[in-house]
């Protein structure tokens, strides 16, 4: 193994530079990720011409070498998915749908990294969609349904993968970990959400798909990518999480433009409610997921954000009695 790689191996098990100066690698060290990824680059793909690349660290499951404002270099954090297991279902989602999709033309043969042109597009955040009229959202909420059901049919035999087929977690192993780990710090610090989180997870828990399908595990606005220019669904980027899990889960990023959104996506994806509990359940996978988010910012930081985020939850978890009769 070369020292160049034993440094990004570090980077992708400890999470950031920060992380390699706590372990006692150096600052000096930590300074060098860009280069020392610009080298495997060039070293694996002589023949690519580089001009400009800058890192970029946001990712929570990979480290982001974007080079000449094109290509997207992603190397996969310790412990993720295979992303040669991403690279198959891609392939075979390219006959099934018509959106653009990550296409990576540049793969390490050992499957440690891979880049793909970038997709012209930008985020479908909640203010995006809520600009457009509504005929648009309407055809946006339906090519986003045309996607979900190409992804899910996918039957795993299409898929030329040897290996074991990760999981997402279940909302029996989200409630407990959240159970054990997670709730005596909310009572430390937002005691307001403690008895209510309490009480939805309980009921999560019991949370349980009728059939597992191939998901894209990660599913929310900032992987939605929206054409601008046509006010249409352009691209679906970061099948880093795909793994078999409940389709419910897909649906969670949804939430963000309204319930009428998820409810026009539930009436084109099941029009003939084989899966009765859709609905509620992606609506808890929205709750435990905006819990996450919150439960990263702690301690609370300071100021408006935080109070709004608090309330924001405690709306959501109002409402999800709603979902759960």
């Amino acid at each position: 193994m070369s020292h160049a790689w034993e440094l990004i191996t570090m980077l992708l098990e400890f999470g950031t530079a920060q992380d390699i100066d706590d372990v006692g690698a150096g600052a000096s060290a930590a300074a060098a990720t860009d280069c020392c990824l610009l080298d495997l680059v060039r070293g694996t793909f002589p023949e690519l011409a580089i001009q400009t690349y800058r890192l970029d660290q946001s990712g929570g499951d990979h480290l982001l070498l974007v080079v000449n404002d094109k290509l997207a270099f992603r190397f996969p954090r310790a412990g993720m998915h295979d992303l040669r297991l991403e690279i198959e279902v891609l392939q075979q989602l390219r006959h099934r749908s018509s959106l653009q999709l990550p296409t990576y033309d540049y793969v390490d043969p050992d499957g440690r990294f891979g880049g793909y042109r970038f997709i012209n597009g930008v985020p479908l955040t909640t203010e995006r969609f809520g600009s457009l009229d509504v005929t648009r959202q309407v055809e946006v909420l339906a090519d986003a349904v045309q996607f979900l059901i190409a992804l899910h049919d996918l039957p795993q035999a299409e898929v030329e993968w040897s290996g074991d087929w990760p999981r997402t977690w279940t909302a029996a192993q989200f409630a407990a970990r959240f159970l054990v780990e997670r709730l005596p710090i909310m009572v430390a610090y937002v005691p307001q959400l403690a008895g209510p989180l309490e009480a939805f997870y309980e009921s999560y828990r019991l949370d349980c798909p009728p059939h597992l399908a191939i998901v894209h595990g990660d599913l929310v606005c900032e992987h939605l990518l929206i054409d601008s220019a046509r006010s249409s669904l352009a691209g679906i980027i970061d099948f880093g999480d795909v793994a078999l899990g409940d389709p419910a889960q897909d649906l969670l990023g949804f939430w963000n433009y309204g319930s009428d959104a998820v409810a026009r996506i539930v009436k084109r994806y099941d029009p003939c409610n084989n899966d009765p509990g859709l609905l509620h359940r992606s609506y808890n996978h929205f709750v435990r997921y905006r819990t996450d988010r919150l439960f990263e910012t702690l301690p609370p930081e300071t100021g408006l954000g935080t109070s709004e985020r608090i309330a924001a939850l405690q709306a959501l978890l109002t409402t999800s009695t709603q979902y759960n009769r």
